[in-house]
């Protein structure tokens, strides 16, 4: 008889075990913030600055006259702000 490999989308059992747990203990290497008594993960704090700076952001725009120029608005913005949680996770925890 044939035997058959438990496979996913191609991959080998070993390297499919191998994948799940390396997540698994990859994904306690977030660092956490005590703000206040509070734990909060270092990306929801890049989150919440990055949402004031695109805030800055947008009103320099509209100060400057450029918005009419912003074309998509929804994912120019969403853009704007991806790059400046991304900027501010570099910039503070440099991981």
């Amino acid at each position: 008889m044939r035997e058959t490999r438990l496979q996913f989308r191609g991959l080998p059992t070993r390297q499919c075990l191998v994948a799940a747990a390396s997540l698994a203990l990859l994904s306690g290497c977030d660092p956490i913030l005590s703000v206040d008594g509070a734990f909060f993960p270092a990306w929801l704090l890049c989150m919440i600055g990055a949402g004031f700076l695109l805030g800055g952001v947008r009103w320099v725009v509209s100060r400057l006259g450029w918005e009419p120029f912003v074309r998509p608005r929804v994912l120019v913005y969403f853009c704007v702000y991806l790059n400046c949680t991304l900027g501010l996770w570099l910039l503070i925890f440099r991981t």
